[in-house]
C-alpha cells in the first residue's frame, strides 16, 4: 500500500542546532575528561584560564541543549500539520534557549546522584590499563556519563516546551484552521 503523505523532515536549521550541541558536549566532555585545558594554557594562557574556567559549565549546557533539542525533535515527530509544526519548532527552541541555565543546572543536579550501590570502574580500569591511564579512563567514563545523564534529563524539558508551544499555537488558531492543518 503506498503512502499517501511525504515523509516528515526535520528542518535543516534544528539538524545544524543538534550538531552543533552534540559538537559541543563532545568537545567539552573531553576536554574536562581529559584535562586538555593544560594545553590550551600553553598554547594561549589568557584563554585557557577561560577555558578552564567555564569548559564545565559549558559542558554542562551543551548536554543540556542537546537533551531538550532531541525532545523537541521526538515530540515534532508525533505531529503532522507541517506549519503548526514548524512554528512549534521554533518557539520551543526560543524558548529552550532562554531557560537553559536552569535546565542544565537542575539536570546537573539530578545528574549528580548515583543510582548505583556497587563500586566504580576505576578498580577494574586501572587493573586492566595500569594506574596512569586507568585514571583517565576512569575520567572520561565519569565526565561522558554526567553528559548523557543530563541530556537524558533534559529531553524531557524539550517535549514538554513542544507540547506548550503546540498548545498555544493551536488554542491561538480558528478552528478551522486546525482542522484543515491536521487533515494535510
Amino acid at each position: 500500500m503506498p503512502r499517501k503523505n511525504k515523509p516528515r523532515r526535520t528542518p535543516a536549521w534544528m539538524g545544524r542546532l543538534t550538531a552543533l550541541a552534540i559538537l559541543l558536549a563532545v568537545i567539552f566532555t573531553l576536554s574536562y575528561g581529559t584535562g586538555a585545558h593544560i594545553v590550551v594554557r600553553y598554547l594561549d594562557p589568557p584563554f585557557g584560564a577561560w577555558w578552564n574556567s567555564n569548559e564545565f559549565a559549558i559542558a554542562e549546557c551543551a548536554a543540556a541543549a542537546l537533551g531538550m533539542l532531541i525532545g523537541i525533535r521526538i515530540a515534532a515527530r508525533l505531529v503532522l500539520a507541517g506549519a503548526l509544526r514548524n512554528r512549534s519548532m521554533i518557539a520551543a527552541v526560543i524558548v529552550g534557549a532562554l531557560v537553559l541555565p536552569i535546565v542544565g543546572r537542575l539536570s546537573a543536579e539530578v545528574a549528580r546522584f548515583s543510582f548505583t550501590s556497587g563500586g566504580s570502574a576505576d578498580a577494574w580500569l586501572i587493573d586492566h590499563f595500569g594506574y596512569d591511564t586507568g585514571i583517565v579512563l576512569d575520567k572520561l567514563l565519569t565526565a561522558g556519563v554526567y553528559s548523557i545523564k543530563i541530556a537524558l534529563f533534559a529531553l524531557p524539558v524539550g517535549m514538554i516546551l513542544f507540547g506548550l508551544a503546540i498548545a498555544i499555537f493551536m488554542t491561538a488558531e480558528p478552528a478551522g484552521d486546525t482542522a484543515a492543518a491536521t487533515s494535510r
